[in-house]
């Protein structure tokens, strides 16, 4: 590493002639930032569709234009090709589909339709990144060019992080003293940073990558991970030698995963599924096994036995019951609480991991590539199409949503308003858990506006505040602020209380509550105990507030209720007046 980070300045100029139009769109990337952070908002004071096209276009093209201008350049490496045309297609085909996808999130009158949008923008980034690195070495027949040319890229990364980090530290301290000097209090420094995110640190990761050729012509080694520690006892010295990566890593690794066993083992007797737990202790298991592989590769290569072979064979298998236990897990609180998008990616992403698991364990060493056609098959097919997280999730909350429907007697579609309340308050007062998941499905639908839902309640009703199982209300009433003392009244105090949920009680559609007079007078224990009946909130009539010793004049109330996320009710009653004692 320290022999790459000594020759950066050479790598660096021979990069501008090894990659010169990634440079270059890596120059435009920070200028397009730069342009949406301060220029667009001048240019554009007032917010248009094209400013918005523009703005969305100008913050996904530069950057995937950069990884595609790299990637193609690197495949035309590998194939020792100088033509111009590859990179002239790739290019405008870019430019015309980012524009195009662009127009169309913009104009998307719905939220599903943005959402698949964006899916399709996030499928085409990812695959530009795998193309990058399997790219080149897409027609070798093993992956002894790929493993190196990933470690290069590594260490190339982390270099060019470390420098960059050392400058921006630099370089900002360098800014701040100019600006004290100057007393210069408006000069930003987003657009330096910009500049260095998505210039300076392209260019450096760049300069690092590691040539084609010299990668195919490599053969893989294992890493020195050799340790020694020397210690010098009463003049005598010494010296102990051990393999950081075997004698530390290893055995945290089978720490980790004898927890993590007994954890899902535990959850699995209980039948106590905490998914997301249980999914990203399985996901650290398998990451710690990739990482072994990938670190002992250069030995699984070698016909001859080895005790790396061994570790790898044997640690392979350790990750398939965590993977199993999260599918179960998935799969258990899809069918009790209903489908979601989080729910949709963890299932998909465990069946993709079943697969890896599988084929990880086969003697046979498979090619990385098979398993990342796997991958994007999976990715496409989740992303895009009938069976997108968009179209399944939607459609399976639209069919509960009709089905719930159906079982509580109602077949005239769409409900009006007063029989949507009707439904969800009989639903709420007979199934709760099934109430809370039709309640959840019906707001997100309403909230994205997908026209299918308005084939069963009304598009004009506030859906999200009907679906509750407690209404949100919110009931304010103002006064005059001018008070005169009582006859038979000698004490007065200004009082500003809020009263929480736990302090009010409803009975008979009257409100109850208690104010406390140590509030005023800490040696006193003295309550006083006030009630408002409904039908004076109706009336907007709440002056004067009532009861034995004592008398308060209302110049502010304020009554709110609402839901919490555990389906649970929310209430306070903000109260301001002066209030007359005996």
């Amino acid at each position: 590493m320290l022999k790459l980070l000594k020759e950066y300045p050479t790598l660096i100029l021979a990069a501008f002639k090894r990659f010169p139009l990634a440079i270059a769109f890596a120059f435009l990337t920070s200028v397009a930032f730069i342009f949406c952070v301060d220029g667009l908002p001048k240019l554009f004071p007032t917010r248009t569709t094209f400013s918005r096209i523009l703005d969305f276009w100008l913050l996904i093209y530069p950057v995937a234009a950069t990884l595609i201008a790299l990637t193609t350049s690197l495949i035309q490496e590998s194939r020792k090709s100088t033509r111009k045309m590859p990179q002239i297609l790739t290019s405008v085909s870019w430019l015309v589909i980012s524009f195009t996808l662009s127009l169309c999130f913009i104009t998307a009158n719905n939220w599903g339709g943005k959402e698949s949008i964006g899916h399709i923008i996030i499928c085409i980034y990812v695959l530009v990144c795998i193309a990058l690195i399997y790219g080149p070495f897409w027609n070798q027949k093993n992956d002894n060019a790929l493993w190196v040319f990933g470690n290069k890229i590594s260490d190339s990364i982390a270099i060019s992080f470390f420098i960059v980090i050392l400058f921006s530290i630099a370089s900002f301290a360098l800014l701040k003293a100019i600006n004290a000097i100057s007393n210069n209090t408006d000069s930003s420094s987003a657009p330096f940073g910009l500049v260095i995110v998505f210039t300076i640190f392209p260019i450096l990761c760049m300069a690092g990558l590691p040539s084609i050729d010299k990668c195919i012509g490599e053969t893989p080694t294992l890493k020195d991970y050799i340790t020694t520690i020397k210690l010098k006892i009463k003049s005598k010295q010494f010296s102990i030698s051990f393999d950081s990566f075997k004698h530390i890593f290893l055995p945290l690794y089978a720490i980790y995963i004898v927890t993590v066993h007994i954890y899902d083992i535990t959850a699995l007797l209980q039948w106590d599924l905490p998914t997301e737990a249980i999914f990203y202790l399985a996901i650290g298991a398998l990451a710690c096994v990739v990482i072994i592989n990938n670190e002992y590769y250069p030995a699984l290569i070698q016909p001859e036995h080895s005790s790396e072979k061994t570790i790898v064979t044997v640690l392979s298998y350790t990750c398939i019951f965590p993977i199993a236990t999260a599918t179960i897990a998935v799969i258990q609180r899809i069918s009790e609480y209903g489908i979601t998008t989080n729910r949709y990616c963890a299932l998909v992403s465990c069946i993709f991991l079943c697969i890896f698991v599988i084929l990880n364990c086969i003697p046979k060493i498979i090619l990385s590539k098979y398993v990342i056609i796997i991958f994007c098959a999976i990715l496409m097919a989740s992303s895009i199409g009938p069976f997108s997280v968009t179209n399944i999730t939607h459609n399976a909350w639209l069919k509960n949503t009709e089905k719930t429907l159906v079982s509580e007697g109602y077949t005239a579609y769409p409900l009006s308003e007063k029989d949507t309340k009707k439904f969800f308050s009989d639903l709420w007062n007979k199934d709760g858990h099934t109430a809370s998941i039709i309640a959840y499905q019906v707001n997100k639908l309403h909230s994205r506006s997908i026209e299918k839902l308005y084939q069963y309640f009304p598009e004009s009703s506030d859906l999200a505040d009907i679906s509750k199982k407690y209404p949100t209300i919110s009931k304010t009433i103002k006064n005059d602020e001018v008070h005169t003392m009582p006859e038979n009244f000698s004490k007065f105090a200004f009082v500003v209380y809020t009263f929480k949920h736990e302090e009010l009680v409803t009975r008979n559609d009257t409100l109850f509550f208690s104010y406390p007079l140590k509030d005023i007078d800490s040696t006193s224990s003295k309550v006083f105990s006030f009630y408002i009946p409904k039908q004076s909130w109706l009336d907007k009539d709440i002056k004067v507030l009532e009861t034995e010793g004592a008398r308060f004049e209302v110049e502010y109330i304020r009554f709110r209720q609402w839901e919490n996320k555990k389906h649970q009710r929310e209430r306070d009653l903000r109260l301001v007046g002066m209030l007359f004692m005996e």
